[in-house]
């Protein structure tokens, strides 16, 4: 008896059960993300920024309860400094409207175009304290943020972790990882999406995240206030 006919039936069986499974996993971008077609439930455009609100809008960004509660408490870093905050606003409104008020970028990816700046090919989050001018940084031009956007967040398959995972993916400078989806930004079967698997792979990360969101809600939250610049 020859064995030779049942390991290849074997070996095609195992490989229609794969091809099946990776299909089933695979995201195919809809004919609306496709076309370009604003009618997608994009929930960072549904978020309300308010104290009472941070660490809701943080889990709904992809944090966990632990990671929202770090980010929030990072407050008592430059809360105390908000009367600079809000005449800093005042005095580049037009500017700074753009990205801090209801636009077609929402704030948690637009606010880096202001608040993450590059030095030596490494970004970081200004400094609140030492900060007395917003200004517009140009790697932000020349990056993929855009492009990460559309393809993590309008989708009909967006997943949990999506604007934690977007976001960082431009803190670091990886946004050609996260869109050709190259580990950790892999997904699938096999994949090693998450940002669990992120930090361990970028330890700085999880501070990177922390110092930026917390300063980005704040920031957006003075400027949609009564009396803001996006009123």
């Amino acid at each position: 008896m020859t064995w030779r006919p049942w390991v290849i039936a074997s070996l095609l069986v195992l490989a229609a059960l794969v091809n099946g499974t990776l299909l089933y996993f695979e995201v195919i971008p809809s004919r609306q993300v496709e076309q370009g077609e604003t009618n997608l439930n994009e929930r960072l455009k549904n978020l309300t920024y308010i104290p009472g609100n941070r660490r809701a809008n943080f889990q709904a960004m992809g944090m966990d309860v632990d990671l929202a509660e770090a980010t929030a408490s990072n407050f008592n870093r430059f809360s105390r400094q908000r009367e600079k905050f809000e005449r800093l606003l005042d005095e580049q409104a037009p500017e700074l409207s753009r990205v801090l008020c209801p636009a077609e970028l929402p704030q948690p990816y637009g606010a880096m175009s202001i608040l993450v700046y590059e030095e030596n090919g490494v970004r970081r989050v200004v400094d609140p304290a030492t900060l007395r001018q917003f200004e517009h940084q140009k790697w932000f031009d020349a990056s993929l943020v855009y492009p990460i956007y559309n393809a993590y967040e309008r989708t009909p398959n967006r997943r949990a972790e999506a604007t934690i995972m977007g976001v960082s993916a431009a803190l670091l400078g990886m946004e050609e990882d996260a869109l050709e989806g190259r580990s950790p930004f892999s997904s699938g079967v096999l994949g090693s999406w998450g940002f669990s698997n992120l930090s361990s792979q970028q330890p700085r990360v999880r501070q990177l995240v922390i110092e930026y969101f917390s300063l980005m809600h704040f920031l957006t939250e003075l400027a949609n206030t009564g009396d803001g610049i996006c009123a």
